[in-house]
């Protein structure tokens, strides 16, 4: 009677200290997998340009699920997501222009990737155009100030099943610089930036 009383004892001891390593691994595993990542804007502009000019986004609020979906009557200057591999994150930025000056001015939008993996990728609409030996910044090359005007094409960061959880932001800065003559859109920010 006593041996079985001992290897019952042994046994729950081993399966407690297994069952504990496998918890252990899981959350090991999920706190490298799932990265809280902030991603915000801010602006630039003269107000003989415009009465203003904003750079927000729609508020990103997690479901049960644990994806996210964005609540569109809410604007905020920055979202911070749980990252997971094969989870794509929905993000809108856009920068509205209000009471835009007939003074000739260009648009543009400074994209600032930190620490950002080669597991996450997105694609900028197609009206805004990199400059040429400016490093991530764009210029909008549409007309119409009259409506927000978006940044990522289809609001959406994709991640791929290998992302292995680098923590990193993505960053968004809107610009509003006056033409002057015919200055290009690469003269134009070099001049009013000091880059």
């Amino acid at each position: 009677m006593r041996k079985k009383l001992i290897k019952r004892r042994v046994l729950l001891v081993v399966g407690i200290a297994a069952i504990t390593a496998v918890a252990m691994i899981t959350a090991g595993l999920n706190a490298k997998y799932v990265r809280k990542v902030k991603l915000k804007g801010s602006v630039e502009f003269s107000s003989e340009l415009a009465e203003s000019i904003i750079l927000n986004e729609s508020k990103a609020t997690i479901t049960e699920s644990g994806r996210y979906s964005l609540d569109t009557s809410e604007k905020v200057l920055e979202n911070s997501y749980k990252v997971m591999p094969g989870v794509n994150i929905p993000k809108d930025p856009a920068v509205t222009v209000t009471g835009k000056t007939g003074i000739p001015s260009y648009l543009f939008v400074r994209v600032d990737e930190v620490n950002f993996p080669e597991s996450v990728t997105y694609t900028l609409c197609n009206h805004w155009e990199k400059l040429n030996n400016i490093e991530n910044v764009y210029v909008y090359t549409g007309e119409d100030f009259s409506t927000s005007i978006k940044i990522i094409s289809g609001d959406v960061l994709n991640v791929s099943p290998q992302y292995n959880g680098e923590a990193f932001n993505l960053d968004f800065t809107a610009y509003l610089y006056q033409k002057l003559n015919n200055d290009s859109p690469e003269e134009t920010f070099s001049r009013e930036s000091g880059s």
